[in-house]
């Protein structure tokens, strides 16, 4: 299984201007490479209105955005979604979310080799997403009441990276029999048992999944973890104050934690660059 949920601190849209501005310009070059896999791509050519695509670049075309790239949020992402929102073809008023996931996938995959399309479809529809089995279980709205159980923060390791590696690293991983039986007997059940709990407001269960997911992942995929933060993330487990779990494809960006209500970050977390994004 697997959840996602849109950050509304970060978004981007689509613009025309000034390319004097280097983030413009850079936006603007990236945007007509993607227009030309697109020509280019057998399974993609036919689906987008790339005439107009290229069009929009040449005068100008950028994508505004306030997401950090390669920090696990979603950047390529929410790109992906805008070029599909404006540009496809064949879009559907009453659209099955499992079919929109695989295009996005699909669009997606021209950043990281290969693609969920599940932080696409979350920027796409803007809700929290559940996923089983590779398939949309469960779209669903975020509630504004905060029963203030737990809290979600984010630590900012400002160590920006690229996402392919590290997806292509995990693969590689996925070849040896031992990994793959930590990944089957440990940390899957307890991701799972994390997002049951979660939707089923079990907070006690969620904590204790949780630490299980962050010892195993400290365990079983130390190289997806930046060396100056495995100390802070050891500490965590030990206080069982609070625990860290990897964020995205990991190597750096962001690293998502979760504490108790009570737990004093700043004391806890030893100066690190950290915001809070949810309390649940």
């Amino acid at each position: 299984m697997g959840l996602a949920i849109p950050l509304e601190r970060y978004d981007g849209v689509f613009q025309k201007g000034d390319m004097k501005h280097p983030e413009a310009k850079h936006s603007n070059h990236q945007l007509e490479l993607l227009a030309n896999y697109i020509i280019y791509s057998e399974d993609l050519k036919n689906q987008y209105d790339t005439n107009t695509f290229l069009e929009d670049v040449e005068r100008g075309l950028y994508f505004d955005s306030n997401i950090p790239q390669g920090y696990g949020l979603g950047s390529s992402a929410a790109l992906v979604a805008a070029v599909y929102d404006r540009y496809y073809l064949y879009k559907k008023k009453n659209y099955v979310i499992s079919e929109v996931k695989h295009h996005l996938a699909q669009l997606e995959s021209y950043y990281h080799g290969k693609s969920s399309g599940l932080d696409a479809i979350v920027s796409y529809m803007n809700k929290a997403v559940i996923i089983n089995q590779g398939e949309v279980a469960e779209a669903f709205v975020l509630p504004k009441e905060q029963s203030g159980k737990m809290k979600l923060f984010l630590i900012n390791t400002h160590l920006e990276r690229k996402t392919a590696p590290y997806v292509n690293l995990f693969l590689d991983k996925c070849k040896d029999t031992r990994f793959m039986s930590n990944l089957q007997m440990s940390l899957i059940p307890s991701n799972n048992m994390a997002i049951t709990s979660f939707m089923q407001k079990r907070y006690s269960e969620l904590w204790k999944s949780i630490k299980v997911i962050s010892q195993v992942q400290l365990d079983i995929l130390p190289e997806f973890i930046p060396d100056n933060f495995k100390e802070i993330w050891r500490s965590g487990l030990q206080s069982d104050q609070f625990a860290l779990k990897i964020c995205g494809a990991g190597g750096g960006g962001f690293i998502i934690g979760f504490a108790p209500e009570h737990a004093n970050l700043p004391l806890l977390l030893r100066g690190a660059d950290y915001m809070e994004v949810l309390t649940f």
